[in-house]
This record gives structure tokens, sequence and C-alpha cells, in this order.
């Protein structure tokens, strides 16, 4: 008989009950059958397109889940935060974070790109827009979609 299967379900088992025991507030940040939740996400503006990087935390099953059959299987989830998003592409995956590649978020109307505020499939704490051209960021508390925003096709329009 191998071992490894028993070891591993001890462990996953040890972890559960070590975290419902010492840390109530932490389980609770997952009800509803939320596994992930979302710390930050950052979108860097970048002519039609935007980098986007999410922070997050998985509830501590998940974070075994994830250990040990990889991050792979989170990448449904990490999609859906983007679903009403043209077209997302995810770049990188690990334990904590993503990196995603949304292109055609943005248009050209005039001298001017334009976003249109978009639904997020799940509510981050914490969401960053950084305009492209250095022209600053601006953060948004708890936010459930993107805000409306424009910045030049070219910096020297820049007011």
């Amino acid at each position: 008989m191998n071992p490894k299967p028993i070891i591993a379900v001890a462990f996953i088992i040890s972890v559960i009950v070590i975290t419902r025991l010492f840390i109530p507030g932490y389980i609770e940040q997952f009800r509803e059958g939320k596994y992930i939740h979302v710390d930050n996400i950052v979108m860097e503006f970048d002519e039609t397109n935007a980098t986007v990087d999410v922070e997050y935390h998985l509830a501590p099953f998940a974070q075994a889940y994830v250990f040990f059959f990889g991050s792979k299987n989170i990448e449904p989830k990490i999609k859906e935060i983007f679903s009403e998003f043209p077209e997302t592409k995810i770049q990188k995956i690990g334990l904590n974070s993503a990196t995603l590649q949304i292109t055609n978020i943005s248009e050209i109307n005039g001298e001017d790109y334009t976003h249109d505020s978009t639904k997020l499939g799940l509510r981050p704490d914490v969401l960053t827009i950084v305009y492209p051209y250095n022209q600053g960021t601006r953060k948004l508390q708890n936010p459930d979609s993107t805000i409306s925003i424009f910045y030049p096709i070219h910096p020297e329009n820049q007011n």
C-alpha cells in the first residue's frame, strides 16, 4: 500500500482543522462556497489593451488542492472575473497572483481612447487603474465594475 495518498489526506485535514481553530475570520472571507478572495487588481492601460495583475488568496482547502495539482485548476475562476471583457488571455498564474492581457478593452474615439465601465465577476478589495503616459493612477475600494475612462492617443495631446 502506498503511503503517499494517506499522508496527503492527513495533511489536508490537518490544515483545515488548524485553520478553523485559529483563524475563524480568515474562513469568513470564503463563505458562500467561494474559494478565492481577490485582494487587488491593477489594470494598466496601453492603447486599446490592458495588462492586468490580480492578487488573491485561496481558501485553505483550495491552497492544498493547487499545491498538489497545480495552478492551472484556478484558471477558470480567474477568467470568470473578466468574463464581460472582449478578449482575455492568462499570461502567468500562480498560487497568489495572476497576470492577464485583455485586448480591445478600449476603443478609439476621436483623439482619445475610451474604456466603458465593465462589470467584474468578483469584487476585489482594491481596483487600481493605471493611466498611460504617466498620467497617474486611481484606486477604487470594493468596486463591482471598472470605471469609464479616456486617455489620449498620443502623449503630446495631454492637457
